[in-house]
């Protein structure tokens, strides 16, 4: 019989903590018992014995690396990473600033590839855990003023089927959530507003009930949208 992964006494590491969905991630995930990292630049508002924010910058490799050695420091291995952290703004292709192209590239994409180097060492050694990376409706389908967003969030869906391929050998399941719009601050600052939303809360349950499924299943893309 399948066993469901039970999050009680797990360790997770949820990146981009500080707000939206990762924020409704870790409160998910710490209300199912695990402990639970944060990881984001400003702080995370949540105080519970079994969570701590780390101050990570994720487009800083050094401090990526260093909040993992903390983690691991602690424990054997993180058997939950969720690569949540990001940004997006839209804009002519040719108003874009290769800084601020560099700058999302770094955050949506690289930053999940630097911390999930980080874990599957410990997780091949164990051969369990998950890793999920939260992409976006974005990364299926092209739009006007899109051409960075969406290049980071195709680039996600292709690092998440890719490493999928390379870790189900070990027991590591790996899945991409692409969620369309959901109500957080990313739109304050995106430059687009959509008509209807999803709430960051919905997409955290989601979340975990993917994690929670039987080992045996493999959810490797899972794609959602406010009805």
């Amino acid at each position: 019989m399948e066993r469901n992964m039970e999050l009680a006494g797990k360790v997770a590491v949820v990146t981009g903590s500080s707000s939206g969905i990762g924020l409704s991630v870790c409160s998910a995930l710490i209300s199912k018992g695990a402990r639970v990292y944060g990881l984001s630049r400003s702080a995370t508002p949540i105080e519970h014995e079994r969570f701590e924010w780390i101050r990570t910058d994720v487009m800083v490799e050094m401090e990526i690396e260093q909040a993992f050695g903390t983690v691991l420091g602690r424990h054997e291995q993180v058997d939950l990473l969720v690569n949540n952290a990001g940004f997006g703004f839209f804009m002519d292709v040719e108003t874009i600033e290769p800084v601020d192209w560099r700058r999302l590239i770094d955050t949506n994409l690289t930053a999940a590839f630097l911390c999930t180097r980080q874990v599957v060492p410990s997780m091949k050694a164990r051969r369990s855990g998950m890793i999920v990376n939260v992409g976006s409706v974005a990364g299926k389908r092209g739009f006007k003023g899109g051409s960075a967003y969406c290049a980071s969030k195709f680039a996600i869906n292709g690092f998440s089927e890719s490493i999928m391929e390379e870790l189900r050998e070990y027991g590591i399941r790996v899945s991409c959530v692409n969620p369309g719009s959901v109500m957080t601050g990313f739109f304050d600052h995106a430059g687009l507003q959509p008509k209807k939303y999803m709430q960051p809360d919905e997409v955290a349950r989601l979340i975990v009930s993917l994690v929670e499924l039987p080992d045996g299943m493999l959810p490797d893309q899972v794609t959602v949208r406010p009805l």
